[in-house]
């Protein structure tokens, strides 16, 4: 037994000798490559190097938007902060026209109508400018004992309807007018209501085509036109 134990030692350091050689081989393998052109793996380092230092920037992926280029366009200018004074609305309004409300005063009638008395004149002249009517006889051509030669009455030639307008107007201010008594149609009034009167034959001598009114001699009137 002590026999086998001392030839398994003996293999054993036969092995290693041979393996330290090997690894004073590799030694100075390694310096001498590291003497005359550097170390294998400072090479592959290096040529990595310059590689990367030739190749092209890498390009932006075309999913990133590209920062704006500048134009030659002008900035738009700010508009200005709205103003926090309100307008004002304390200003004098234009001075109002001043227009006279008051009617301007109507003259006096005018005092001479064919022939007739200053006062008798002026109230056919305010009947003839209230009804329109143009053709009015007074005392011109007249004669007999009437009141038209004396030029106290005044013929107004109209129609029905204009005629029943005018007696009854110069009826209702008999006094203001100094009238006497009114004749119209057959009729005869004084102010205390109509009355019939005879047949004297004609239109014109029955007073259905005129209103026939007689005044006061001396009478004041003041009408205007």
């Amino acid at each position: 037994m002590s026999g086998r134990h001392r030839s398994k030692v003996k293999t054993v350091k036969s092995w290693t000798m041979p393996a330290g050689v090997a690894g004073s081989a590799v030694v100075v393998l390694v310096l001498t490559v590291w003497l005359t052109g550097g170390a294998p793996w400072q090479s592959v380092e290096t040529g990595n190097a310059a590689m990367a230092l030739a190749a092209p920037a890498p390009v932006p992926s075309s999913s990133t938007t590209p920062p704006p280029s500048p134009t030659s366009e002008p900035s738009p200018t700010p508009e200005p902060a709205p103003s926090s004074t309100q307008p004002s609305t304390s200003s004098t309004p234009p001075p109002e026209t001043k227009t006279s409300s008051k009617t301007p005063e109507a003259a006096a009638c005018p005092t001479t109508l064919d022939g007739a008395k200053s006062h008798v004149a002026q109230v056919g002249n305010h009947v003839k400018g209230k009804f329109g009517i143009d053709d009015i006889g007074g005392a011109a051509g007249r004669s007999g004992d009437s009141d038209h030669p004396s030029g106290l009455a005044l013929d107004f030639m109209t129609d029905t309807k204009t005629g029943n307008a005018v007696a009854d107007y110069v009826l209702a201010n008999q006094d203001k007018f100094a009238v006497t008594y009114v004749i119209w149609r057959q009729r005869y009034n004084d102010g205390s209501g109509w009355s019939a009167m005879e047949d004297r034959g004609s239109v014109t001598a029955n007073h259905f085509d005129h209103v026939h009114v007689s005044f006061k001699s001396g009478g004041k009137v003041s009408v205007t036109c």
